[in-house]
């Protein structure tokens, strides 16, 4: 998974849940030169392959006044790839659409809360809002499509209690507006892992009929199994006592334990296996021996 540097814009009016989170608040951004020099200093760090790679995070960038100067000055810093995390509603202005892409935008980092208006719609509260974020995906890979310019555009499902039901049609959805990746995110420290699963696990089937990447961040290796490649910040690294989903097995090389009793928002803030070949090799053990 390519890795990227999040550089937020400003804060407030971002996709969530609006029962788990209330109100998104008011929008604030930040000024541009200081955003802009902290892309340079990103850039200039970087230290790893491939890179840098920046995304333009919080409240949407293109509510920011001066987005056209803050992704020229990531070209300049030499940012190889750029991404926007966006509800994509700007962008069914095919000026918004095509000026990013012409100004070097290739990455696209949306957000929805379900896959049918009933669940986005109801959760962001606002009427018409998923038919319009489709539609500002849609006219971001025409445009690109027409230009013979490569894309990709990651659709971010921020998981909870309320909208765990939906997951699967919220994979569909994202296929069909033209997704390339599927990233079901942890979002509730309340949600019932063992009962969510069969939901996680139905998105993660949609993806694969229909050749998409579904990834899940924040749930627990060793609950999900015949999942091992749809995981993201996803194995337990953290030595300490296993909470109480987990027991002893063949994954304790890379799954080091969380601390007693811990709660989903605990999980999602852990780590990735520093070594996939040591994962694939725990994996294998892991089956041999019936403890997944």
């Amino acid at each position: 998974m390519i890795r990227f540097a999040d550089i937020p814009v400003g804060s407030g009016g971002e996709t969530r849940c609006s029962r788990c989170h209330g109100e998104s608040g008011e929008v604030s951004y930040r000024p541009a030169a200081e955003i802009a020099a902290e892309i340079a200093m990103v850039c200039e760090l970087w230290d790893e392959l491939p890179g840098p790679n920046v995304a333009l995070t919080g409240a949407d960038p293109f509510g920011h006044p001066d987005l056209p100067a803050l992704v020229g000055a990531a070209v300049e810093a030499g940012c190889r790839r750029l991404c926007l995390a966006t509800d994509a509603v700007a962008l069914r202005s095919p000026q918004n659409a095509g000026g990013s892409l012409m100004a070097g935008v290739r990455h696209l980092r949306w957000t929805i809360l379900g896959g049918t208006p009933g669940v986005h719609d109801v959760l962001v509260g606002t009427p018409g809002a998923l038919d319009l974020s489709v539609e500002g995906v849609r006219s971001f890979l025409s445009i690109a499509s027409e230009e013979t310019i490569p894309v990709s555009v990651t659709a971010v499902v921020p998981v909870c209690r309320h909208n765990v039901h939906d997951l699967p049609a919220a994979a569909g959805l994202a296929v069909d507006a033209g997704a390339d990746r599927v990233l079901l995110r942890l979002d509730d420290g309340g949600l019932d892992l063992p009962a969510a699963l069969p939901w996680i696990v139905a998105a993660c089937d949609t993806g694969v009929v229909n050749g998409v990447w579904v990834e899940v961040e924040g749930v627990p290796f060793c609950l999900l199994p015949g999942y091992d490649l749809h995981l993201a910040d996803a194995v337990r690294q953290r030595p300490g006592a296993k909470p109480p989903v987990c027991s002893e097995c063949a994954l304790d090389a890379v799954c080091g334990g969380a601390p007693a009793g811990a709660s989903a928002d605990q999980l999602a803030t852990l780590a990735p296996p520093v070594s996939a070949e040591r994962l694939s090799v725990s994996v294998l053990r892991a089956r041999g021996m019936g403890e997944r």
